[in-house]
């Protein structure tokens, strides 16, 4: 059994590359936008005074089937928009005004979605060994954010967000696991005194 055990692992590294045992992750939303863009396509198409829910539905933008999009309340719409008393009622935007002063017949539609895909990369012994780690995440993160009043859309904020996301974190322990046991046993002499 040991032998089989052996080979067998021997076989996994040789064929499959020591890079592709690293773990990986994608954090994916399900939504009907593939794209940054086609997401701010779809969203650019909304027209304040004219956009009514349904039209809103039948574009996707569906809290009840998509997720990753929010229903506020008029308080937290006022959190938003008037965080602090220094921004005037009459500081906003009039589709704001009248949302906030429409109270119980105001809702907003907080609206994200996103694709992210998380990857380490580099050297599989440095990795497992906590030698060396080394991720890469990329994809794309949208943000908009309705009002609507009475079933009417009264205001669409600008189309914002991240249309390419790309960082890389470097986490490096020239000890490797010995660097752990270290704050452990510091740790742990702490607790004797």
């Amino acid at each position: 059994m040991k032998t089989y055990l052996k080979y067998s692992v021997i076989f996994l590294f040789i064929f499959t590359g020591c890079a592709n045992l690293l773990p990986s992750s994608k954090t994916m939303v399900d939504s009907p936008w593939q794209d940054f863009n086609s997401a701010k396509l779809e969203y650019e198409k909304i027209v304040p005074g004219i956009t009514t829910v349904d039209d809103l539905k039948k574009m996707n933008f569906n809290p009840y089937e998509v997720p990753n999009i929010r229903i506020m309340n008029v308080t937290e719409i006022i959190g938003v928009f008037l965080p602090n008393p220094s921004i005037k009622m009459e500081d906003l935007d009039p589709g704001i005004q009248k949302c906030i002063e429409s109270r119980q017949r105001c809702t907003a539609y907080r609206i994200e979605p996103s694709v992210l895909d998380k990857k380490r990369v580099g050297n599989f012994w440095a990795d497992t060994f906590s030698f060396k780690r080394h991720r890469v995440d990329t994809g794309w993160e949208f943000r908009g954010l309705l009002t609507i009043v009475d079933n009417v859309v009264t205001y669409r904020d600008p189309a914002g967000g991240k249309p390419l996301v790309r960082t890389e974190e470097i986490d490096t322990k020239p000890l490797g696991p010995l660097q752990e046991i270290g704050s452990v046993i510091i740790s742990e002499g702490r607790n004797l005194w």
